[in-house]
């Protein structure tokens, strides 16, 4: 029934797009569809443009097939003739084009959802085939500068590429996204929002890339060691300083998130007492979760990890697309009456599409920081299997870009079901007798902890260089250190000001300005033939400009957002 129903309206649609191409302007739509009563107030004046016909045609079918409209009149009797429903339709269609419905857009979230479920089936079964395969032992080779194969160090073997892609793909997509879609709610068009995700993928990318390829180029494996060979000892001692102090908090914000989280989800599940506290559940799991996989020096055993969090994640937006579609969350819908009223869908003024406002600016500087993995690129290169640049910046061409398409999927359909009410973590728009919503909640959870060890390793990594502590002393100080970060998550739950103010100066430091840097002096650099004149004076001197842009800006940002948020609409 549905498909007659969505093949008359295309016959419909079709019919009256060819009368009204070839009809004057000022004939009435009441003498087109032949009606009695071409005056009455229901009737409406055709389409001046073929684009408003289009579009009429467009939102004709779509909103045949949802079946969903705002008013009353929505359900049509099927007792209705074809040229009813169209003047009807189509009425609603010019009055609300520039208001358009929420699932007008149902199909465009459908391509990331199918795109998402592809890549991660395709993904997993090339992985565990490599890993029942059971090849040869074989010393994982890098090639330095010199077009030499050099060892790396048994010890850590070597990742594949879908390997290393879960990883990077983890270390980047963390609990941060589901902010997003309230970043489109607050004041931006959701293809305004689009282009400025997809503008941030392709510079962080980019960016990531050039550590790799620092590395290749001189032939070292972190950060301080590539700026020391390149450019001297102080620009490779600030360099370390700087990531320390970044994973610092951010394996600081990724325990006190783990603690909240699940001491909500015992108390979900009617545990009470001590063990229902957030000191007591990240003590245990720093115990017999966090620290086994933080003493892991091999980055291929946290791939699985990985894997398991990355699919996390998908569940997370997977089941917000079913609320979408099932319409659980629209007036009339299973959980509507159960929520909120500040978390109930808001529409008015329509879905908006190319929409900018002050508020814009906090989205911006959200997906600037989104991108965030940077601390971790030399590791990543050092370890992928036979690494070459060329290898590796199409890994990293399929970690960021599958990381677009996440951040795209989650934008669109946490806006377009609950709209201007979006907030600032979607989950809490959902009904907590919701089950696949609670079942999203573990889930985020379970994606939270498998990225801090990613995080940690960054941290550990960064706090060696700085105080150059030998690798005999790894045990000891991922101890000590993961002792210190679970300690300070138990006495704070906020870390306010500080770290988002932090996040904004260091993340443009990390993500832009030091690779930038890199760029240059390695360009410049006697031997180094990894990076062409062009790119490391015209591409060094516009990821600087960016860098140095994005720092202050996004300081402001965060600044006015924290202490004045009224003058940002939020």
């Amino acid at each position: 029934m549905a498909l007659g129903r969505v093949l008359g309206a295309l016959i419909t649609a079709t019919s009256f797009l060819l009368c009204t191409t070839s009809v004057c302007d000022e004939e009435d739509a009441g003498a087109l569809l032949q009606l009695k009563e071409a005056s009455r107030p229901d009737a409406m004046d055709g389409p001046e443009g073929i684009d408003q016909r289009l579009l009429a045609s467009w939102l004709l079918v779509t909103r045949t097939w949802s079946q969903y409209r705002p008013h009353k009149e929505a359900t049509l009797s099927m007792m209705e003739s074809n040229e009813t429903i169209m003047a009807r339709y189509l009425h609603g269609s010019f009055d609300e084009v520039q208001e358009r419905h929420p699932t007008d857009l149902m199909w465009m979230t459908m391509i990331p959802c199918a795109v998402v479920g592809v890549a991660v089936a395709a993904a997993a079964t090339t992985m565990m085939m490599q890993h029942f395969a059971q090849p040869e032992e074989v010393t994982p080779l890098v090639l330095d500068k010199a077009g030499e194969e050099t060892e790396v160090d048994k010890s850590t073997g070597g990742m594949s590429e879908i390997q290393l892609m879960f990883n990077i793909v983890k270390n980047i997509v963390g609990e941060g996204m589901l902010s997003l879609p309230a970043g489109i709610a607050g004041g931006t068009g959701l293809l305004v929002g689009s282009m400025i995700a997809v503008l941030f993928s392709v510079l962080m990318g980019y960016t990531f890339s050039i550590m790799g390829r620092t590395c290749f180029a001189t032939g070292e494996a972190s950060h301080k060691d590539c700026a020391a060979k390149v450019s001297g000892p102080r620009l490779a001692q600030t360099m370390a300083v700087v990531l320390f102090i970044k994973t610092a908090f951010t394996c600081l914000t990724f325990a006190i998130v783990i603690s909240e989280s699940f001491a909500r989800t015992l108390q979900y599940f009617g545990v009470g007492g001590f063990m229902a506290t957030s000191q007591a559940a990240l003590l245990t799991l720093g115990i017999f979760v966090l620290l086994p996989l933080c003493l892991q020096k091999d980055l291929r055993v946290l791939s699985y990890t990985s894997m398991v969090g990355c699919l996390g994640q998908v569940w997370v937006v997977f089941v917000m697309q079913v609320r979408y579609v099932d319409g659980s969350y629209r007036p009339g819908g299973r959980f509507y009456d159960l929520i909120a009223a500040k978390d109930k869908p808001d529409f008015s003024g329509g879905v908006s599409y190319w929409q900018s406002s002050a508020a814009t600016f906090v989205l911006i500087g959200s997906l600037a920081t989104a991108y965030i993995a940077h601390y971790n690129a030399p590791k990543f290169y050092s370890q992928l299997k036979d690494a070459t640049p060329q290898k590796f910046t199409k890994v990293v061409a399929g970690a960021f870009g599958f990381a677009l398409v996440v951040y795209f999927w989650i934008m669109s359909v946490g806006y377009l079901t609950f709209g201007k009410a979006a907030e600032g973590l979607i989950l809490n728009n959902y009904s907590e007798q919701d089950g696949l919503a609670t079942a999203a909640r573990i889930a985020i959870s379970l994606a939270v902890i498998f990225a801090f060890p990613l995080g940690f390793t960054g941290f550990r990594d960064s706090m060696m260089s700085v105080f150059d502590v030998p690798q005999e002393k790894f045990v000891s100080v991922t101890l000590l250190l993961l002792g210190g970060i679970v300690l300070a998550a138990c006495c704070f739950h906020d870390l306010g000001l500080v770290n988002s103010l932090g996040g904004a100066i260091l993340g443009a430091l990390i993500t832009l300005i030091f690779p930038g840097l890199l760029l240059f002096y390695a360009g410049h650099t006697p031997g180094v033939t990894e990076f062409g004149e062009l790119e490391a004076r015209a591409g060094s001197f516009g990821i600087l400009v960016l860098g140095f842009t994005l720092l202050v800006f996004g300081s402001v940002v965060v600044v006015i957002a924290k202490l004045h948020p009224e003058a940002l609409h939020r």
